[in-house]
């Protein structure tokens, strides 16, 4: 489970990173401080799965991984 655990935080964090290299190319300072907040959010939410782990852990991994279901990296095992 733990090995799972790390793939779906690697691939979470992966994903913010590059949504954060995108949201600094957002012209709109609006849209831009609206993006990088959200990604704080996103990161605040994969520290804390990470800290509490268990069941409710897992489930916020799958959760936050599920915004990028569409990506190419993405299980079918983190599916909720």
């Amino acid at each position: 489970m733990r090995a799972q655990h790390l793939e779906i935080e690697a691939f979470i964090r992966e994903r913010i990173s590059e949504d954060e290299l995108a949201a600094l190319r957002i012209a709109s300072e609006i849209k831009r401080a609206r993006e990088l907040r959200e990604i704080v959010g996103k990161r605040h939410i994969l520290v804390f799965a990470q800290r509490h782990g268990g069941l409710l852990g897992d489930s916020m991994l799958r959760f936050l991984a599920h915004t990028w279901a569409d990506h190419a990296d993405f299980s079918d095992e983190w599916t909720l």
